[in-house]
């Protein structure tokens, strides 16, 4: 397997966390789960002409080879091909809100071509990419085009920001929202809305899947034997049966069944 990253250009910076590029011969075209990390790719397959995807009720997707995997909260299936050719961005959270045009809320738990948004313009970036020869002309180029693609301002609003920025520390708890409202100076039901309309998520929805995010960092950190009651303290949950809930609630697994697939990111695990 080929895995190269890249990150944007300080325009983007703020709202791109980096590019990414897969190419692999999978002999045994295994498939593998996806797990929420509280942010929005778009995939653009190279390779292939439609893609398929499951999602956690087991329904199939068939979609065209551009498109956007919203934001999540519960697993989802890659189905992968014998030949995979993928290039991709991975926004930040609340990063891609400008670039789809539309509130995230409406992308949550949602897998949707991208040519229901941009129009013949998916297909054209897709087009420009294949015919580049190197995949740092195609990070240039990903770059450069997706600039030109925001069908809003290139802004966060600051409340949202703030709020992100706060639920990133390792000390925060899914309980703070009204410690935010607080400092941010507007209404409970305002900073909702607008924290739902650029992230997709709610404020304590979002925080919980930044909690178990901590918990798959320190478990791929790991040094020694894993000891799940510590992780769970640690990571700020209140007992066991609290920590495994949640483990299975955002990725259909029990910690015990969590594996990674090597060379790829800890989100990325082995059915």
């Amino acid at each position: 397997m080929i895995l190269h990253t890249c990150k944007p250009s300080r325009q983007l910076s703020a709202f791109v966390d980096y590019f990414w590029y897969m190419e692999s011969q999978n002999t045994a075209c295994q498939n593998e789960l996806s797990i929420p990390d509280g942010s929005v790719d778009l995939i653009i397959d190279l390779a292939a002409d439609k893609v398929l995807m499951a999602t956690a009720s087991n329904e199939t997707l068939r979609l065209n080879n551009v498109l956007v995997c919203g934001p999540h909260s519960s697993h989802f299936v890659i189905c992968n091909s014998l030949e995979t050719r993928v290039i991709g961005i991975h926004f930040k959270p609340g990063g891609a809100h400008p670039f789809l045009g539309y509130p995230l809320n409406e992308f949550h738990n949602v897998i949707q071509s991208m040519d229901a948004i941009w129009g013949h313009l998916a297909g054209d970036l897709r087009e420009e990419l294949i015919d580049l020869p190197t995949v740092e002309q195609m990070f240039r180029v990903l770059n450069d085009r997706l600039l030109h693609l925001a069908v809003k301002p290139l802004d966060i609003h600051p409340a949202v920001q703030y709020a992100i920025e706060h639920f990133g520390r390792k000390s925060a708890r899914t309980d703070h929202v009204r410690h935010i409202v607080d400092q941010i100076g507007i209404s409970h039901r305002r900073f909702i809305e607008l924290f739902q309309r650029e992230t997709g998520y709610t404020p304590k929805r979002y925080s919980r899947i930044r909690r178990f995010q901590r918990v798959l960092w320190k478990i791929n950190d790991r040094q020694n034997l894993l000891d799940w009651s510590d992780i769970g303290v640690d990571c700020g949950y209140y007992d066991q049966s609290h920590f495994i809930k949640d483990f299975r609630s955002f990725s259909g697994l029990s910690p015990t069944d969590y594996e990674t697939i090597p060379g790829r990111h800890y989100n990325h695990v082995r059915l």
